[in-house]
C-alpha cells in the first residue's frame, strides 16, 4: 500500500503545488519532503506490523498449551463419566435386564410397541429378569447402547440399556 501511495502522492502534489504558483524548485522540494514522510510512514508501518508478528510469536505456545491442556482435561473428564470394563455402576431406574443379546432386541422391539404382552411372555420364559433402581453392576462390556453386565448380588449376566447405568465413584 505505501507503494502505490507514493506514486500517487507526488504527482498529485506537484500539481497542486505548480497549479498554486509556486516555482518548480519549490514543487521538487515540497514533492521529496512528501516522499520522505511517505517513507517514514512506510518504515513505522514495517516496525509494528514486526512488533506484532512477534508478540504472536511469543503468545503461540501459550495459546498451544492452553489447548492441549484442555485437550487432556476433557480426555480425562469423558473417561472418568464413561463406563469402561471392570467399573461397577448403579442402575439409575427400574429395569429389565436382558440375558442374551437376542432377548435385550426383543424386549425392545416389544417396548417401541407398547405390546405389554409380549414382555409379559419373555419375563414368563426367563429370558429377561426385572432388577430394582439402585441396583450395582459390574460392566463386562460396553457398547454405545446396550452394556453387558455382571449383577454384584446375584451374579448374573446380562444387557441393559447403557442410559440407565451411572459410574460408581
Amino acid at each position: 500500500m505505501p507503494f502505490s501511495l507514493k506514486y500517487l502522492a507526488i504527482p498529485l502534489s506537484l500539481t497542486i503545488l505548480i497549479g498554486s504558483g509556486c516555482s518548480s524548485d519549490e514543487a521538487e522540494q515540497g514533492a521529496k519532503q512528501i516522499e520522505e514522510e511517505t517513507k517514514n510512514a512506510a518504515a513505522v508501518t514495517g516496525e509494528k506490523t514486526k512488533e506484532a508478528a512477534e508478540k504472536i510469536k511469543q503468545k503461540t505456545p501459550g495459546i498451544i498449551q492452553n489447548m492441549k491442556d484442555t485437550y487432556k482435561e476433557s480426555e480425562q473428564e469423558v473417561k472418568d463419566n464413561t463406563l469402561q470394563k471392570g467399573d461397577t455402576a448403579t442402575v439409575q431406574a427400574d429395569a429389565y435386564l436382558a440375558l442374551t443379546p437376542e432377548a435385550y432386541d426383543e424386549l425392545y422391539k416389544l417396548i417401541e410397541v407398547n405390546d405389554v404382552n409380549g414382555v409379559d411372555n419373555i419375563v414368563n420364559d426367563n429370558q429377561i429378569k426385572e432388577i430394582k433402581q439402585d441396583s450395582e453392576v459390574e460392566v463386562i462390556e460396553r457398547e454405545i447402547r446396550r452394556t453387558k453386565v455382571k449383577m454384584k448380588e446375584s451374579g448374573e449376566e446380562g444387557y441393559l440399556p447403557t442410559s440407565l447405568l451411572e459410574p460408581v465413584k
